[in-house]
């Protein structure tokens, strides 16, 4: 998922005021959803309307045949989406995607032709899509076909969503904190670094802060659920000395305090204290700050 710069903005705020920013994602996801249905029946309609064949063809001539859409839209129109594909055949080339693309259409359109038969007599779905007083009619296969690949969209946005915003938060949720304690530009470095790389494995490091003599501190930033116990894995593996954290589990907490990693747990705290808790990590640390 693409997130905008002010959800990005409204998530650091809420996770620097200890609150839950989980609110400020599922908004994101229902809004980018809500963008692509609208798209998608408007171009409903417009296919319909084009629509010289009289079987459900019409919507693969049109969504799947078409190169006017993205490739990994018309893996969404087809009823699967482009990680789902990688998963299964390794790999999500252009060609790759065309065919599954094809294959899993073929599928759902045989599927949906035999429902269609055996509750005909039973029951009856009947989508109406109205633009300037223009309508058009969906069958039962029809309308599910639609359904199914609205279902399929709506799976991608949130798992995009929340695999990526630790990644989109993290540097910029570090750059907030030394900029609220005034930790000077000379002090702290958001580049990308990696661990380990001449040994044939990478280990990247989000953020990285400098003590009075130039020694590297290593900062990891996780907004994961209270007890995950990945967290302790990830930051033991990176050599980590500070840890910013949604919400960690006592025992989290305890393996850090014995490790010597200084952390700080976001949620159900303050403003305050989460920056004197910071302030304190640096001065622990011997990080330069006014």
């Amino acid at each position: 998922m693409r997130f905008e710069e002010e959800i990005v903005k409204k998530t650091i705020t809420r996770l620097l005021n200890g609150e839950d920013y989980r609110s400020e994602i599922i908004n994101a996801i229902n809004a980018q959803f809500f963008d692509f249905t609208i798209a998608f029946f408007k171009d409903i309609i417009n296919a319909k309307l084009d629509n010289k064949l009289l079987s459900i063809d019409w919507y693969n001539k049109y969504f799947l045949d078409n190169e006017k859409f993205a490739i990994d839209d018309i893996a969404i129109y087809s009823g699967i989406n482009k990680k789902t594909i990688h998963n299964i055949y390794g790999k999500a080339t252009k060609n790759v995607i065309i065919e599954v693309a094809q294959n899993n259409y073929n599928y759902l359109r045989q599927l949906l032709i035999d429902l269609e038969e055996d509750y005909k007599n039973e029951l009856s779905i009947e989508i109406k899509l109205v633009r300037n007083s223009v309508s058009v009619d969906l069958s039962l296969s029809e309308s599910l076909l639609v359904l199914n690949a609205l279902a399929t969209k709506k799976i991608a946005i949130r798992g995009g969503a929340w695999s990526s915003i630790g990644k989109k938060v993290e540097k910029p949720l570090m750059l907030e904190l030394c900029s609220l304690c005034n930790v000077k530009y000379s002090n702290y470095d958001s580049t990308v670094f990696v661990k380990d790389k001449d040994k044939g494995y990478d280990r990247e490091v989000d953020f990285v802060l400098y003590d009075i003599n130039r020694n590297k501190l290593r900062c990891e930033v996780k907004l994961m659920g209270k007890g995950n116990p990945e967290s302790a894995d990830v930051v033991i593996a990176r050599d980590t000395n500070i840890f910013i954290a949604d919400t960690l589990s006592e025992q989290n907490k305890q393996q850090f305090n014995d490790l010597g990693i200084k952390w700080i747990e976001l949620k159900g705290n303050t403003k305050k204290n989460i920056l004197d808790q910071f302030k304190q990590i640096l001065i622990n640390l011997e990080v330069p700050f006014n």
